[in-house]
């Protein structure tokens, strides 16, 4: 099944350790015939990974026996797998330690504080675990592959990204699991996988035949987009298509062609194997029966695939004999009559002796994938790695950072044809088999990872000073981050997101809280820096200053020097140099290339061949752009304007600014 192989809890101890757990002794003296019943579907749910339904179970048993051993260590493993329970799997499982039959609850222990971002914690007890139980061959080299993940996870959450996510309800919802999402080219339509009470097919265990205990089909589901392009809103899913969709079976999108005509699916079933298959667009939402696409898949597992922009080049997941891991990334070329032929493992720049899996291309050649390797933090964390074209060559992957991936399984990275919008599945809120789909703005890689550094800097009564700032989302009002702005110099920093709003709050001693705002405009790539001021005043520095006004007015007109409190130099600008007095009070003739009260989609990158383009916002609410350099001479600053014309943007203009 395309899910059971797509959201195991990436613990691949779980097998092996689970042999040991059925052969603690567990006492079946005065057992109810219902509570054996009910004792063993848990037991099935555990082994199926289903760690949340069979949580159920054992707590209503564990209240009728609470001094069993047995369930509070079956309670406390499923806990480990609920987004909200590591602390309490921590607790129940610390209290059994030491009992004979549980040596691997260490292990546990460990899982429950590398879930929960404890990653110190977790290496130490990953450590008791082999220096104490000693485990040997899959088991140890898997252990130490945790504890690689919990390193990863210690650097990875250093430079976490300013940003938050959003689950995309509707369509997801608590009942059903969603994932797997792919975006149609023109944005209008959003595919995904379903598995849930509105799929097709009745709970089937394929061991047990129980219909309570098991598990529901795949379906795939479609929804339109009923917002803009630049606001995307999906309406409730429906099932696809009946050509497509059939009960007692697994069905799933793996993606659509750039031109919208070819949609692949996954198919598993009495009749299918795990295998890629293509269905033909007929008119404008139809949609034919899926034929198996011949050339590349084998009697193994085959789960996801991405035809490349070329409408060619098919790049897809197998766990056939010969790769370099459980699962490997290959590519195919896809022939005149939709067979595909030269299929090759992509090799070791991607692949791992771990899994990859889930590969997407982008339009402009560059991928992303799934692992459990190159620096994960746990499970499948995404990643995105470029092609060099002119060396023929793959670079070097590049995690994508927290909060997009997470300790749990994070996968199915899916762009946008714009870029504005990328899409994915995680089960970090729910835990088990619930998967959701996350939106996040911007989609690209290269524009999530465009650095924009705010540099702000607070003062009381024109002192600098340290204040506590939150850093806030303005659309969804998350704290990003708290920070504390240094006391010597008043300056903090963060890294910010291009296309948002960021809400800024500070709190100084003795004044009441303050609240600004920072527009960030767009950024497709580079470097940014916006500088912002915060200034803190008390009433009797106002009175202070208002008397100095006609002083330092005297002052100015003495030196002909006025300055606006945006900064600009009230001075002969048609001159061509400056005054040794205007100088020393920090004037300099500037190169301004943009003044907008709200920036929008204001485009400047072109530019920055000429040189760093700096951001500032003042008091007046007006953002200026200016370009990084500064010159005494006129004559200097206008072969810059002239260049800045030249590379088109036609309204740079000279100021002279502190």
């Amino acid at each position: 099944m395309y899910n059971c192989m797509l959201f195991r809890a990436s613990n691949l101890l779980t097998t092996v350790l689970l042999i040991l757990f059925t052969t603690v002794a567990f006492s079946q003296d005065n057992m109810s015939a219902p509570f054996k019943r009910s004792l063993y579907d848990a037991d099935e749910l555990f082994k199926d990974e289903n760690y949340l339904r069979a949580l159920a179970i054992y707590d209503s048993l564990w209240d009728q026996r609470p001094n069993d051993i047995y369930l509070q260590y079956r309670v406390g493993v499923c806990h480990v797998f609920k987004s909200d329970g590591r602390e309490r799997a921590y607790e129940l499982l610390k209290e059994l330690e030491g009992q004979e039959g549980y040596d691997d609850m260490l292990f546990f222990m460990a899982r429950a504080k590398h879930f929960n971002y404890e990653f110190e914690e977790a290496i130490q007890l990953f450590n008791r675990y082999l220096e104490t139980v000693r485990p040997s061959g899959s088991d140890r080299i898997n252990t130490l592959h945790y504890i690689s993940n919990c390193r990863n996870g210690i650097e990875l959450m250093k430079r976490r990204l300013a940003l938050s996510l959003d689950i995309l309800g509707p369509p997801s919802n608590p009942i059903n699991s969603q994932y797997a999402p792919v975006i149609s080219s023109d944005g209008e339509r959003l595919y995904y996988a379903n598995r849930g009470p509105s799929s097709k097919g009745e709970l089937i265990d394929d061991k047990s035949k129980k219909l309570e205990i098991g598990n529901y089909y795949e379906d795939i589901f479609v929804s339109n987009n009923v917002g803009t392009p630049e606001d995307p809103q999906y309406s409730e899913g429906r099932s696809l298509s009946d050509n497509i969709n059939e009960a007692g079976r697994h069905e799933a999108p793996m993606s659509i062609s750039y031109d919208g005509k070819i949609l692949f699916v996954y198919l598993s079933g009495d009749k299918e194997s795990e295998d890629i298959y293509i269905s033909f667009r007929e008119g404008d939402t139809a949609w034919s029966k899926p034929m198996k696409a011949e050339g590349i898949n084998t009697p193994h597992w085959e789960g996801h695939a991405s035809l490349g922009p070329d409408g060619k080049t098919l790049y897809f997941s197998s766990d056939r004999p010969g790769g370099y891991g459980e699962r490997d990334i290959y590519v195919a070329t896809m022939q005149e009559d939709s067979t595909f032929a030269d299929v090759r493992n992509i090799g070791a720049k991607i692949n791992s002796p771990f899994s990859e899996d889930a590969p997407f291309i982008y339009a402009n050649g560059s991928m992303y994938f799934a692992s459990e390797a190159h620096g994960s933090m746990g499970g499948y964390d995404i990643f995105y790695i470029k092609y060099d074209s002119i060396k023929g060559q793959w670079q070097e992957p590049v995690n994508m950072g927290y909060p997009i991936n997470t300790t749990d399984d994070d996968r199915y990275y899916y762009v946008s044809e714009d870029g504005e919008w990328g899409y994915f599945s995680s089960a970090r809120a729910s835990g088990e088999n619930l998967h959701d789909i996350y939106a996040i703005q911007p989609g690209t890689f290269e524009r999530l990872n465009s650095l924009i550094l705010l540099v702000g800097t607070v003062y009381v009564n024109d002192q600098e000073s340290s204040a506590l700032v939150k850093i806030m989302d303005d659309r969804t009002g998350d704290v990003l981050t708290t920070l504390i702005a240094d006391s010597t110099t008043g300056e903090f920093f963060y890294s910010l997101l291009p296309g948002r709003n960021y809400k800024i709050s500070l709190l100084v001693d003795n004044f009441a809280p303050k609240v600004e705002y920072v527009e960030v405009p767009p950024l497709t790539e580079g470097v940014m820096r916006i500088e912002h001021r915060f200034d803190f005043y008390s009433l009797d520095y106002l009175a202070r200053m208002q008397d100095s006004i006609d002083l330092q007015k005297v002052i100015d007109e003495k030196l002909k020097l006025k300055i606006t409190d945006d900064g600009v130099c009230e001075v002969d600008q048609d001159r061509e140099d400056l005054t040794d007095a205007e100088i020393e009070a920090g004037c300099r003739f500037r190169v301004q290339v943009g003044a907008y009260r709200n920036p929008g989609k204001f485009k400047y990158e072109f530019l920055r061949s000429l040189g760093n383009v700096q951001i500032k916002g003042y008091s007046d609410g007006v953002t200026r752009y200016l370009m990084g350099q500064e010159f005494t001479k006129r004559s200097e600053a206008e072969k810059l304007r002239q260049q800045c014309v030249m590379a088109g943007q036609w309204d740079a203009w000279i100021t002279v600014r502190r």
